[in-house]
């Protein structure tokens, strides 16, 4: 039961970080390796240490939300620039489908956390 709560919870955290805190933030950075994007990333990584610090030790809470901060700045920087360099506009179909594997694998992302929480963290 305990598994299910955390992937809840990672999922909630993600609705909240990937739709309502990116309405504040200036669109079209994420092709930017460096640049202003990292405050979504950093929105990602807080929100899963505070997820789940309260299934585990603090160090693994700060290595996982690192993982998450990482794996969730890479898999947007990739997908932001196969899209800009394929000229894919966001209102096509094309770009929603890619869109949907984004997603997939920041589920997989959560996946593995839930993964790392439940074989390390007890």
């Amino acid at each position: 039961m305990i598994e299910i709560l955390l992937i809840v919870l990672l999922f909630i955290k993600h609705a909240v970080a990937d739709l309502y805190l990116q309405t504040f933030h200036i669109p079209g950075h994420k092709t930017d390796y460096l640049g202003k994007a990292h405050r979504h990333y950093l929105e990602h990584g807080i929100g899963t240490f505070i997820v789940i610090i309260f299934f585990t030790s603090w160090p693994l809470a700060l290595a996982i939300s690192l993982l998450d901060y990482l794996l969730h700045w890479h898999i947007d920087f990739g997908k932001s620039m196969f899209v800009q360099k394929k000229m894919i506009k966001r209102d096509s179909k094309v770009f929603w489908r890619i869109q949907c594997f984004d997603q997939i694998a920041h589920y997989l992302t959560y996946g593995l956390i839930a993964f790392l929480v439940l074989q390390y963290g007890f």
